[in-house]
């Protein structure tokens, strides 16, 4: 059985890990889709495993379509899936305290981990194009004249002088907002006016009452600022329209190196879950998107849509990770905090999993 608590979707709001109470929000459980499956009293005992995530949205989507579609039970796993209230770092100081497996989140917090000498790495990529978006009022647009500009550049100068909310201080999206400003030749702190104002129902209140200009957060809280109230995407993230982060591995499976050497067998079933759910959106997108939407029942119909055909193309054919994926995250983190990372990045992530999955899956 897998537990899991909807809430509208945030990222981290801190990039330190803590080590306080994990906390679990609601709980559901999966429904049963291949007809004339064994009951689950003639089923072999599952093998336990617990994946911690900082929030819910379309960052995960492969993971929802490998859950709704029942894969990984197929891999003799009862996979349990638990959403921290306080973010990336809580759900990292889980793995890191053995109250949870895997973090799926946001190699960042991961490093700044390592650089204390904690015994974390990625080993598999869940998402390989950032997953935050920035949107912008319509208002905005047409002051700015951004709509005509095709130069990342000049579209990032043209944020001058705006207010822009963001989760919290040194979340993802802050670092995102901070990142963009300087690649535009801002100074975060001078030219712009970066807010923090929390989750995603808190940004879109703010918005849609005109108290900010924008607001950074991904989908489907980004997708309801456009469809719902006129608001328009800076970058297309997902097609890799932000150069500097195009390609990047942005969320991944992170856990300590004794469990990804000691529970090996596990470790490889998770990672053909995933695959399996990467592949399903790929040769089966509608089938894929119509098992994801019990995930999303809140969200509108024309909001989910939208938000699935801009976020579909974020993630890779395969979990395999990117040495340069992963350097993106190094480069993120060094212009976004001003600080760079000193953890070797050879260390900061293995392929060993993916690669001994790869001939069972053709």
């Amino acid at each position: 059985m897998i537990r899991t608590g909807f809430r509208t979707n945030d990222l981290e709001t801190t990039m330190g890990p803590s080590r306080r109470q994990v906390i679990a929000i609601g709980a559901g459980s999966l429904t049963t889709i291949a007809a004339g499956r064994s009951a689950a009293s003639a089923q072999p005992a599952r093998s336990h495993v617990v994946l911690g995530q900082p929030s819910e949205g379309f960052i995960y989507l492969p993971l929802y379509v490998a859950r709704k579609l029942g894969y990984f039970a197929d891999e003799g796993l009862d996979a349990e899936v638990i959403v921290f209230q306080k973010g990336g770092a809580e759900a990292l100081a889980a793995v890191l305290g053995g109250q949870a497996d895997i973090y799926v989140g946001n190699p960042g917090i991961q490093l700044r981990a390592q650089e204390k000498g904690q015994p974390v790495k990625s080993f598999a990529t869940v998402q390989s194009q950032f997953g935050s978006e920035l949107v912008i009022s319509a208002e905005v647009v047409r002051r700015t004249g951004i709509a005509g500009l095709t130069d990342p550049r000049a579209k990032a100068a043209a944020l001058k002088g705006l207010t822009l909310a963001v989760a919290g201080p040194g979340s993802l999206t802050d670092l995102m907002v901070r990142h963009i400003a300087r690649f535009g030749g801002l100074d975060p702190d001078r030219d712009l006016t970066i807010t923090p104002i929390g989750g995603g129902a808190n940004m879109l209140a703010a918005f849609s009452q005109k108290r900010v200009d924008g607001y950074a957060l991904s989908a489907p809280t980004s997708t309801a600022g456009v469809v719902r109230f006129g608001g328009v995407n800076v970058f297309d993230f997902a097609k890799g329209e932000y150069p500097p982060l195009s390609d990047i591995a942005f969320y991944t499976l992170i856990a300590r190196d004794d469990w990804i050497a000691g529970q090996q067998e596990k470790a490889q079933r998770v990672v053909r879950a995933l695959w399996k759910g990467l592949r399903f959106m790929r040769t089966n997108p509608d089938e894929a998107m119509a098992a994801v939407r019990s995930f999303f029942e809140k969200t509108p119909a024309e909001e989910f849509a939208s938000a699935w055909a801009q976020n579909a193309v974020a993630f890779p054919d395969t979990p395999r990770i990117a040495a340069s994926g992963m350097q993106k995250n190094y480069d993120f983190l060094r212009e976004g905090e001003g600080k760079a990372i000193v953890v070797p990045l050879a260390a900061s992530f293995t392929n060993e999993v993916v690669d001994a999955v790869a001939p069972s899956m053709g």
